[in-house]
């Protein structure tokens, strides 16, 4: 296994020297099948707060995600994309917490993250594309939260039902320092009118394969013509909340 990712490692950045898990093509949080076609551009940007603890303000956090997307050829498709994030004190390491209040450290850039996705198999059946990702620490991250280098790889079940209707489902697996994990996740949409490309919702369902889980409605609007989305949604876990607003733009 070290051997497997110390190659996707070298692959990620002969790309990155010849020129991510928010990707926007379909869904919120999800991996989705479509890819920019060849020598087309996106732009997304993500405001994520996260609560993950009810109780426990200090474990408050958000992010600020801006990215670019790049169709390499009609099926594969590089994205990179960074986290500008913000935690309260709750989240730092034991050791850190004495010197920042209860609001913690001013905002920093958490991490830097770079993925390629591939449409292995379009077929009438079931579309299938594999993601991978890696995602590295900045600094201050590891100093002040211990931020590891996490490796994902993603394989993506689609299946379209017609009218802009679809169905996807993500099998992931991780590597998040020393520490593999496995995730899983479904997700459906559909428009919400008689226009095929207009207003959609979609439910994104997830889980660990243990204990963790969540799920997420989101509401998708088109604007100002087929170029420019906006999508929200909030995610709801067992003892937190996560809203979640996305802008994309194609060009």
């Amino acid at each position: 296994m070290k051997k497997f990712n110390f190659f996707i490692f070298v692959f990620l950045f002969i790309f990155v020297s010849g020129l991510y898990s928010h990707h926007t093509m379909e869904y919120i949080s999800m991996e989705s099948y479509n890819t920019l076609k060849q020598g087309a551009f996106s732009i997304h940007l993500h405001y994520d707060y996260m609560v993950e603890d009810s109780n426990d303000p200090a474990q408050d956090h958000w992010e600020f995600t801006p990215g670019i997307s790049f169709g390499i050829t009609d099926r594969l498709m590089f994205d990179a994309h960074t986290h500008l994030a913000k935690f309260n004190v709750g989240l730092l390491k034991s050791d850190k917490q004495a010197a920042y209040s209860s609001l913690g450290p001013s905002p920093f850039i958490e991490a830097i993250a770079l993925s390629v996705q591939y449409r292995i198999l379009e077929r009438s059946f079931v579309d299938l594309a594999l993601a991978v990702i890696y995602e590295f620490p900045m600094k201050r991250s590891i100093d002040l939260l211990g931020g590891n280098r996490v490796f994902e790889s993603v394989l993506i079940v689609s299946k379209n039902l017609g009218s802009h209707r679809n169905v996807t489902i993500n099998l992931k697996y991780g590597r998040d320092g020393r520490e593999d994990f496995l995730e899983w996740a479904v997700g459906a949409k559909t428009p919400l009118t008689k226009d095929a490309h207009g207003i959609s919702m979609g439910l994104e369902i997830m889980g660990d394969f243990k204990e963790a889980w969540s799920f997420l409605p989101g509401i998708y609007f088109p604007l100002g013509g087929l170029n420019t989305f906006l999508k929200t949604g909030i995610e709801f876990s067992r003892n937190g909340l996560h809203p979640n607003i996305t802008l994309l733009y194609l060009f």
